[in-house]
This record gives structure tokens, C-alpha cells and sequence, in this order.
């Protein structure tokens, strides 16, 4: 078996929400490698945050060029590059902090994702009834007292748009990475979580439950999202898209 996580063949939360947005074709040559990984300063800031509060293998350095024009600042930046680290300028570090410090001092911090009853990126692996397996990595578990049951399980989400969270957390199908999270660690429904990070001032953070509905609707979404890997089976990636959708009154 691949020892790393991200090569290993079972699916993610983060492979098959590209069935639900863009097809399952287009998922599964995403999860073979073959389409190139999006690349945002969003993404970024959101790997740095998850970094800061969890630890983890990605690397950062803060840029000390405003641009690359110039053959110093592209030399300096493909370096670094090289060795594997993700540049991030100054306004990105200190949105960073101003996150984390937040974070930390939250209420809620030590319950859900800072005490000693909390582990970090823990991996995960099930395989539904139909057999196909299936794979997450935990922010945050807070085990029962054996140390080895979930109690509690906290993703942190970064977002930009704090007050449309709740919208977005569908649209974004962290639905379905709840319900796929709940399956995997065999836990509730009443046991997932969210930790929400504002990136822009004032940098509010809140934890939010995910309901009962809210689990449902994900696994929904999850019950689609296997029926179509199955349907699937080996078979290539095509982009031949066969279907005719009727759009409907496209008038204004």
C-alpha cells in the first residue's frame, strides 16, 4: 500500500464532491493525476491556518519580494519553489495570525481542537456496504476515555464570507464530508463540527454543529456519489459528454 495518504487509492471527502460539481468522469481523472491541482492564495492561506493550529508536512515562507519582474525575486521564489514550500506574502502571514490567535483564544478552543484529549490529522478508513472504500483525515478527534473511540470530530474551515457559511457549506458539499466523516469514524449524528475562521478582518471564529438534517442531506449526497463510482467501474475518463440537459428559459 502507498504510504502516503494522498496516494492511496481509497476515495476522499475532497475526490467526490468533484462527482456532484463536475461529473464523475472529471472526478476520477482528478483522482488518477490527471488534471492539474487548483491553486489559489484562498487555498493557501486556508493550508497556513490548518498548519499553524494542527501541525502538518506542508512548508510556508513569507515572501520578501512584492512581484517577481525581476530575475533576483524569480530566482529567490523557484528556489524556494523547488524545495516545496508554498510562498505566501505579508498580507497572507499576518491574516494568518490574526486567525490562529482566535482561534486559540476561542471558548470553545480547548473542548474541540487545542486539550489534551484532542488528536490531530488522524486518518480514517472504512468501506461502504457496497465495498467501495473510502478514506478522510480528521482535523480534530476528541476520543472517549479508551482513547481509541471518537467522541467528537471538528473540521476547520476557512471562509471569507462569514455570514454566508451556512449557504456555502452546502454549495461546498461539506455535507457530504460530514456524513463521510460520520461513517468513517462510526460516530453520531450530533458529534460533527465545524470551527469557522474568518480570513479578513476582524477575523471572527465560530464553531458550528452540523444537525441531524444536515448529516442526512450529506448522506444523500453520498449515496450518489457511490451509486456513480460503482456505474463507473474501470472504465477511462471520457469528456465526450453524451447528455443533452435542457437549460430552460435562459431569458431575462
Amino acid at each position: 500500500m502507498p504510504s502516503n495518504y494522498y496516494d492511496r487509492p481509497e476515495w476522499s471527502y475532497s475526490q467526490m464532491k468533484k462527482i456532484l460539481s463536475s461529473g464523475i468522469d472529471y472526478a476520477v481523472a482528478a483522482k488518477q493525476g490527471l488534471l492539474p491541482e487548483p491553486k489559489s492564495k484562498a487555498i493557501d492561506l486556508g493550508q497556513m491556518i490548518h498548519n499553524t493550529v494542527l501541525g502538518g508536512d506542508d512548508k510556508f515562507i513569507e515572501s520578501p519580494y512584492k512581484d517577481y519582474r525581476t530575475k533576483e525575486s524569480q530566482i529567490w521564489r523557484d528556489g524556494w519553489r523547488d524545495k516545496g514550500y508554498i510562498i505566501v506574502d505579508q498580507e497572507m502571514s499576518q491574516a494568518c495570525a490574526a486567525a490562529v490567535e482566535n482561534i486559540i483564544n476561542h471558548p470553545h478552543a480547548k473542548t474541540y481542537l487545542t486539550g489534551p484529549d484532542v488528536k490531530h490529522e488522524v486518518e480514517l478508513y472504512a468501506k461502504t456496504a457496497e465495498g467501495v472504500a473510502l478514506r478522510g483525515k480528521a482535523d480534530a478527534i476528541v476520543f472517549h476515555d479508551d482513547g481509541k473511540t471518537p467522541k467528537i470530530i471538528v473540521d476547520i474551515k476557512t471562509t471569507a464570507q462569514f455570514d454566508k457559511f451556512e449557504w456555502s457549506s452546502r454549495y461546498n458539499h461539506y455535507d457530504l464530508q460530514a456524513a463521510t466523516y460520520t461513517l468513517l469514524s462510526k460516530t453520531n449524528f450530533s458529534n460533527y463540527y465545524f470551527c469557522v475562521v474568518e480570513t479578513i478582518a476582524p477575523y471572527r471564529v465560530q464553531f458550528m454543529h452540523a444537525s441531524l438534517e444536515f448529516v442526512e442531506a450529506g448522506e444523500r449526497k453520498l449515496r450518489k456519489c457511490v451509486d456513480e463510482i460503482l456505474k463507473f467501474g474501470n472504465k477511462k475518463p471520457s469528456f465526450m459528454l453524451e447528455d443533452i440537459p435542457d437549460l430552460g428559459d435562459l431569458s431575462w
